[in-house]
This record gives structure tokens, C-alpha cells and sequence, in this order.
């Protein structure tokens, strides 16, 4: 097949489900959230992200299972990974140490790239339990063309991507999201309007969870603390199922 060429480096995740034992070297990330985690591993080392790496983020510490849900809010995000694990190990994917195997590959791109990885790699890979659902997922949403919530997704983004430039709005959406009652708020009214969780739920945990493919458009974190385009969506497979099609991506550090 013709060669999709990607901007962006592709970025493996491994649940450390028991222990720290291989990684104990590795650096142990401390900031915003799991999409900030993401974008430093991007272009630099690897990272793992363990129980008390998350000092704002009030939704990833749950969906990644590194914090037993505990309240209503925590308890209604899903799907999630159900118990505690002892980290996340994030770090480019052409740098992953030899003989560890990823558990899920996060490709971020333009929509035409997207859906040619998807294309190729054929309809039984992609998850269809949330299709249809922009919260979750970028399948099957619009079909029929441009809906009021791609629309509202893509003005929200651009906005945000403006916004964030400006320290006040910084701060602003760091003490909104420290506090749970606010964050619950959010998750109460904003739920399915626009793209939530597309990093840490939509990118990652889906793909792990339901073993398949899931493209997704940025939530407002992936475009803030993740510093990804509004232009780019995010999707997250499984590493046995886009491993065949690697050779036939090109993308920096590769």
C-alpha cells in the first residue's frame, strides 16, 4: 500500500499492571495530566506515570486505574481500568526498550490520515461499542455530514487553542479542574457534546479495554495540556493489531 506519512511521532503506552520491576530507571512524570505526560514523551524519553503523578487532571487518575474510584463522578467515568495499577509507562514508540512489547499505539494526525490507517487496516479492527458517540469516539459521528457537535468540537478547540496561550486562562482551567465538584459539573453537562477523556480514555484505556482500534476527536485537555492541534484527531490501537502496518508509516525518529 501507498506510505501515509505522519507529522507527529507514534507514541507507545505499556500498563504496568503489578510493579515498577524493568522500569525503576525510568523517570516518573509529575505534572497536569496523562496528555501532558504524552506530549513531553513525545519528542523526548520515556515516562511513567504512576498513583500521584497527576497533580489538576480530575478524570485520567481514574480512567488509567492509578486511583480507586471512589465518589459518584469517579465512579461514572467509563470504561476505565477497574483496579489499581502501579503505572503507565509512555515514551515514543521507535525508542521503546528492547523486548518490551507496547499494549497500545496512539496515532495523532490529520482526519484523511486517520481514516486511511483505519481503511487499511479494515473494518473488524475498530471498536463499535461507542460509535456514534463523539464523547468517546470519532466513528460513525457525522456520517451524513457535518453535525452541530463536530461543529461545536471543532469552534471549542480552536478557541481553546487560542485561550491557552494566556497565563490568567491557565490558571483559570487549573483551579476549575483541580476541584472535583466543578469537574463533575462538567462531566454532568458536557457528557457526549463534545470530545471528553480523548487522550487517557478515548486513546489509550478504549483500545486496551475493548482490544480494537478508536479515532478521536481532542478534548479540551488533549488540546491545552496535550499541545496538539484542533486541526489533528487522536486514535489509540491495540500494538497486535497495527504492528503489520508500521512499515507503511512514516513519521519522525522513526
Amino acid at each position: 500500500m501507498e506510505t501515509i506519512k505522519l507529522e507527529l511521532p507514534l507514541v507507545g503506552v505499556k500498563f504496568l499492571t503489578d510493579s515498577l520491576d524493568g522500569f525503576e530507571d525510568v523517570e516518573i512524570f509529575a505534572g497536569i495530566s496523562y496528555c501532558d505526560a504524552v506530549r513531553n514523551a513525545t519528542f523526548g524519553k520515556g515516562l511513567v506515570v504512576a498513583p500521584g503523578s497527576i497533580g489538576v487532571c480530575r478524570w485520567s487518575p481514574i480512567i488509567l486505574g492509578l486511583k480507586e474510584a471512589e465518589s459518584d463522578f469517579e465512579n461514572s467515568l467509563e470504561p476505565r481500568l477497574d483496579s489499581v495499577i502501579a503505572g503507565v509507562y509512555v515514551a515514543p514508540l521507535s525508542s521503546f526498550p528492547d523486548g518490551v512489547v507496547p499494549d497500545i499505539v496512539i496515532v495523532r494526525g490529520r482526519p484523511a490520515q486517520l481514516r486511511k490507517i483505519a481503511e487499511a487496516l479494515g473494518p473488524n479492527v475498530m471498536q463499535k461499542k461507542y460509535t456514534g458517540k463523539i464523547g468517546w469516539s470519532a466513528l460513525g459521528v457525522g456520517e451524513r455530514g457535518l453535525s452541530v457537535k463536530v461543529l461545536l468540537s471543532h469552534a471549542s478547540n480552536r478557541l481553546l487553542g487560542q485561550l491557552y496561550r494566556s497565563k490568567w486562562f491557565d490558571a483559570a482551567i487549573k483551579r476549575l479542574t483541580k476541584s472535583e465538584e466543578l469537574s463533575a459539573r462538567i462531566e454532568k453537562y458536557g457528557k457526549n457534546a463534545v470530545a471528553d477523556m480523548s487522550i487517557c480514555r478515548n486513546s489509550s484505556v478504549m483500545p486496551y479495554v475493548l482490544d480494537a482500534g478508536n479515532i478521536t476527536y481532542f478534548c479540551a485537555g488533549g488540546v491545552t495540556w496535550g499541545g496538539n492541534t484542533p486541526a489533528n484527531m487522536s486514535s489509540g490501537y491495540p500494538y497486535r493489531l497495527i504492528e503489520p502496518l508500521l512499515g507503511d508509516l512514516d513519521y519522525p525518529a522513526k
